[in-house]
């Protein structure tokens, strides 16, 4: 009730009490007590240096200076129930925004055709796609930068849902004339004698394949770091080094004769999964996305 302390608000009292010619309506349409009201009013009447209403027998009427000063707060009352219209607006535009963060190789591989039928569905829902690795996505969703992130995950923060979506096989890739390129499974200790290519920090492919290296005791020759799948696919498509990835994201580079898969005997696996803070459990975008995938949408990927 002692929220209407502002100039602007004692011009919105003065502009309550003007209209409805009574005090006590409103205080009833402003929520506040009849006192404030009238603290209001006397507040405002001190900065104007001058009575802006007639109390008495008479009954309610206005001043000429509060005459004059009621054409203007009607002008002011118009503007903010204007300004409340548009915040409205905003806000239901926002609401029917989706923003998703993914990685540089599902932003291609996997989100348009999830993204195409899902909109498709759902047209009112716009989809802003915003691509990182798995550290930046979650970063981005802790920022509010992102609502949602469809990324490969180990272990979750506390403040996070998750929400399995995929269990993706890593592969072994090699040129199509390297010397492992004709075997049908390679083990990670053999790798010990190629120069192995890896994702930079933040991906969580990389913390896969290290923890396996780690936990094996096996040493490789790294030769170098890349932050992105793209440059890795090329580097070895050139036979500068071998690699570890995603099976999906090589899927077309396989078919065109540009790359080899081979699978590991020790199997390894990305699991994927819908990331969202716990605060917006109740984001009505987030759900029927979620919804939507786990109806149709993993059919539509698979297809």
């Amino acid at each position: 009730m002692e929220a209407f302390r502002s100039p602007l608000n004692s011009l919105i009292v003065f502009n309550e009490v003007a209209k409805h010619q009574s005090f006590t309506k409103a205080a009833e349409r402003l929520f506040i007590s009849q006192p404030a009201v009238t603290r209001h009013i006397r507040n405002l009447e001190s900065k104007v240096g001058m009575g802006l209403i007639l109390r008495g027998k008479g009954g309610f009427a206005l001043t000429e200076a509060g005459k004059v000063l009621f054409k203007y707060t009607q002008k002011i009352s118009s503007y903010l129930m204007e300004i409340e219209d548009i915040l409205g607006k905003l806000q239901k535009d926002q609401r029917g925004l989706l923003k998703i963060g993914t990685s540089e190789s599902y932003s291609k591989c996997l989100m348009p055709r999830l993204l195409s039928g899902f909109q498709t569905a759902f047209p009112s829902i716009k989809i802003a796609l915003d691509v990182g690795n798995s550290e930046e996505i979650e970063k981005s969703l802790s920022t509010y930068r992102n609502d949602l992130g469809v990324i490969g995950v180990t272990k979750v923060p506390s403040r996070f849902e998750s929400i399995p979506f995929l269990k993706e096989e890593l592969v072994l890739i090699v040129s199509p004339d390297h010397l492992l390129s004709e075997r049908k499974s390679v083990s990670l200790k053999e790798l010990e004698a190629y120069p192995l290519i890896i994702r930079a920090k933040g991906s969580t492919t990389r913390k896969i394949l290290l923890q396996a290296f780690k936990a094996l005791d096996i040493h490789p020759s790294l030769l170098i770091e890349a932050g992105s799948s793209e440059f890795i696919k090329q580097w070895v498509s050139e036979g500068k080094g071998v690699s570890v990835i995603v099976r999906r994201i090589v899927e077309e580079e396989e078919k065109r004769g540009i790359l080899k898969t081979v699978a590991l005997s020790d199997k390894l696996y990305l699991e994927v999964a819908f990331l969202y803070l716990k605060k917006e459990r109740a984001n009505p975008a987030i759900n029927t996305f979620i919804h939507y995938v786990g109806n149709k949408g993993r059919k539509a990927i698979m297809s």
